[in-house]
């Protein structure tokens, strides 16, 4: 009778893996009608922010000189979406406001972040918005000249020349962004310089900008700013599409999900809380909007909760749910 022969494991050899099943993706088409809908909403509530605001604006500029005024405007986009998002949330937590409380995504203990923590969001962002960010525009601005932004009271191009700046900034923004955020999660980069913003496990709005200056400067201002200006945009168009690009990494990073409010519905919050959410929980995947995720295969994780309602039910099942911006008291 013959002896089997023993398996190589037995024999102390290397066995080779097949690497896991990848999961299966969404279908294109819906994955493809998101992004779509996401560029026309971008481009409708731009167009929206410029026709309302023109005569106003170019009247305020009036009464400046050009570098204080694009100073001034730069301000007022960055600090006031700030306040309409971040602030809000703060006023809701602060009162209990229950019909806002009720969306916030459920964490796991060790996700919600440490009052030593948020002394550090707080104190970065605060050196950031009242200082670093003003000090800087004012430096740039004989650049932002350099490269054609014209003066305030220039006129507008027309309507569909802005409206294809803004679809153009959109998809500027996906890509670049995509590929400087996936970057950084290269070994070679990650502990350097994008470990900080990952100290959120469990993300709240204030943390879109708590970064190291390279990231800021590589995966967040080119990707915004770097279309606009290098077409030389009228500054108003530039200011709209800041309003609505800070308010999208305000939104997904808040540790919020109304996608399922009337807001959300109507397509005027970004609706993309859960995606980039998850990026935070397991550190993985989901480097920028979902159908990029989906073109370069870099969404498996996502894929296997399949997709937004299982990420959402995940979380529910592991509730201890604590404020998502906790009052500061000590550790």
């Amino acid at each position: 009778m013959k002896r089997r022969s023993a398996s190589p494991a037995a024999r102390g050899e290397r066995v080779a893996r097949s690497p896991p099943a990848k999961p299966a993706y969404p279908p294109a088409g819906p994955v493809l009608a998101g992004a779509l809908w996401k560029h026309a909403r971008s481009t409708f509530l731009g167009l929206a922010i410029v026709l309302a605001l023109h005569s106003p604006y170019v009247a305020l500029s009036r009464h400046f000189d050009e570098r204080s005024f694009f100073l001034l405007a730069m301000y007022v986009a960055h600090n006031g979406t700030w306040l309409l998002t971040n602030g809000a949330l703060l006023v809701a937590e602060h009162f209990e406001i229950q019909a806002v409380l009720k969306y916030q995504i459920e964490r796991r203990k060790p996700e919600v972040p440490s009052p030593s923590l948020l002394r550090k969001l707080y104190l970065q962002i605060s050196l950031n918005h009242m200082l670093t960010t003003p000090l800087l525009m004012w430096l740039l601005f004989s650049y932002v000249k350099r490269l054609g932004v014209p003066a305030p009271d220039a006129a507008l191009p027309s309507v569909a020349t802005m409206a294809l700046m803004l679809a153009a900034a959109h998809t500027f923004n996906d890509w670049g962004f995509y590929w400087t955020h996936r970057l950084l999660h290269h070994r070679a980069f990650y502990s350097r310089f994008h470990k900080q913003h990952h100290e959120f496990k469990g993300t709240v709005g204030a943390a879109a900008e708590y970064a190291h200056p390279f990231e800021v400067v590589l995966s967040n201002q080119i990707p915004t700013l770097g279309f606009m200006l290098g077409v030389g945009a009228h500054p108003l168009i530039l200011f709209a599409w800041l309003v609505l690009r800070l308010s999208q990494t305000y939104e997904v990073h808040s540790g919020y999900e109304f996608g399922d409010t009337l807001a959300g519905r109507w397509g005027l919050t970004s609706n993309d809380y859960g995606f980039h959410d998850h990026h935070h929980t397991v550190n993985s995947g989901n480097y920028g909007a979902e159908h990029m995720d989906w073109l370069f295969g870099t969404m498996d994780s996502w894929a296997s909760l399949d997709g937004r309602d299982g990420y959402l039910k995940s979380r529910r099942a592991v509730a201890v749910r604590t404020e998502a911006y906790p009052v500061v008291k000590g550790d």
